[in-house]
């Protein structure tokens, strides 16, 4: 299974994609949301892969909820950077990384708008249930549950 890699400037917060779907098939979305808006932030996700976060200093790694509270974005605190976004859907984690953080940008398709800062809490979770990558795990970091 081919990967996909990124991290944050510093590789802090490294993440890694193993998908079947070429990154030439995946679609970024720019949320309308003001926090991705003011990061220029372009997620990437395909529902079929594992998504592996790495931490390498967790004191260095803030997790950030806005908006509806329901999704955690994975900031460095040295570089400022955002690499990935995870939301919990009961027992599964789900995310998606900023392709403006993965090493290959120019695989990717052209970037298209999305709008969900005015979705209802719950849509917004549908939304993301359903595109998202469905396989999170986080390795070498603390796990609060986000």
């Amino acid at each position: 299974m081919p990967k996909l890699e990124g991290s944050c400037y510093c590789g802090n917060i490294t993440v890694r994609v193993e998908t079947d779907t070429p990154a030439s098939d995946m679609t970024p979305r720019a949320c309308d949301c003001d926090f991705c808006s003011a990061h220029g932030a372009e997620w990437v996700s395909t529902p079929h892969a594992h998504l592996e976060i790495e931490i390498q200093n967790e004191a260095a790694t803030n997790l950030y909820a806005q908006g509806s509270e329901s999704a955690r974005f994975w900031i460095c605190a040295q570089c400022g950077v955002v690499p990935a976004v995870t939301c919990d859907m009961g027992d599964f984690r789900k995310g998606a990384v900023n392709k403006r953080a993965m090493l290959d940008r120019a695989a990717f398709k052209a970037t298209q708008p999305a709008s969900p800062k005015n979705l209802p809490k719950e849509e917004k979770r549908q939304r993301w249930d359903k595109f998202w990558i469905d396989r999170v795990t986080v390795k070498d970091c603390w796990d609060v549950g986000l």
